[in-house]
């Protein structure tokens, strides 16, 4: 008989981390467009592909929860890592719709910054693992990070990128930053409780 395997502590660390960063490229490698195409052409094109993208965008919202959900850290820290994934990718969605449509637009600067798809993955993602683990207040501050994707993305393109080199860097960058983020997060809570305990 195969010896079964606990899934203890480590084990839901371990399948936390890998659905995260699932669940993170996946956010940031979806193109989304396709959604808004068919709200302005309904009834003059037929497609499949925004079923595909809602589809994804569940999918999304659902592998981050589950990520979340299995952490091996209390209750409610769990649900409010949880609970800013959801408000921040579905204020995402709503919002992007409404200015896709036409619905918003002024100030054209400020919606392109906080709608940019690398800043919502990164702010949810970041945002939520932190919660979720139960970081220091301090270590919070590495979301800031996700400033980045909106900084160089049209860097990008002025620089003519093409649509292939842009998405490969961005999703490069949200990767790496996402990581280097958490990680940072992680020396900063040590760090501080070492000073606590050692007033």
């Amino acid at each position: 008989m195969a010896p079964t395997i606990p899934f203890d502590r480590g084990a839901r660390y371990g399948a936390a981390v890998v659905g995260m960063l699932f669940a993170t490229y996946l956010a940031i490698a979806t193109d989304f467009s396709a959604i808004l195409q068919s709200e302005t052409y309904a009834g003059t094109i037929r497609n499949d592909v925004p079923f595909v993208n809602i589809f994804q965008f569940v999918l999304i919202l659902a592998a981050m929860t589950a990520s979340l959900a299995i952490l091996p850290t209390s209750g409610m820290r769990r649900v409010g890592g949880v609970t800013l994934v959801w408000v921040v990718l579905c204020l995402w969605a709503t919002f992007g719709l409404e200015r896709g449509v036409g619905n918003i637009t002024e100030p054209v600067a400020f919606w392109a910054f906080v709608l940019n798809q690398g800043f919502v993955v990164l702010l949810a993602a970041i945002g939520g693992w932190v919660i979720a683990r139960g970081r220091h207040p301090l270590s919070w501050l590495v979301v800031v990070v996700a400033v980045v994707p909106p900084i160089v993305a049209p860097i990008l393109i002025q620089a003519n990128f093409t649509t292939g080199g842009y998405a490969l860097v961005i999703q490069g960058l949200v990767i790496a930053l996402g990581l280097g983020a958490v990680w940072a997060a992680v020396w900063i809570d040590r760090a501080v409780s070492a000073d606590d305990k050692n007033p």
